[in-house]
């Protein structure tokens, strides 16, 4: 499956950013298929989880049927 290589891709850009430029420089934005956002609400959140987008989790359940 094409989208297992597109998700590492990301975790491994993800990943660099995070070493490369620091926990700040993380965004919502990074990541085809997975992206980094605060966890909980947001609001003044410093903590950041990864988070499949949802065409990621339609793709897991049109190729679960």
């Amino acid at each position: 499956m094409v989208y297992i290589k597109e998700i590492a891709e990301d975790y491994e850009f993800i990943r660099e950013k995070l070493k490369m430029q620091g926990f700040d420089a993380l965004t919502g934005k990074d990541g085809k298929w997975i992206q980094a956002r605060t966890k909980g609400a947001g609001h003044g959140s410093i903590s950041r989880a990864l988070y499949a987008r949802k065409e990621l989790v339609a793709k897991i359940f049109e190729n679960g049927k």
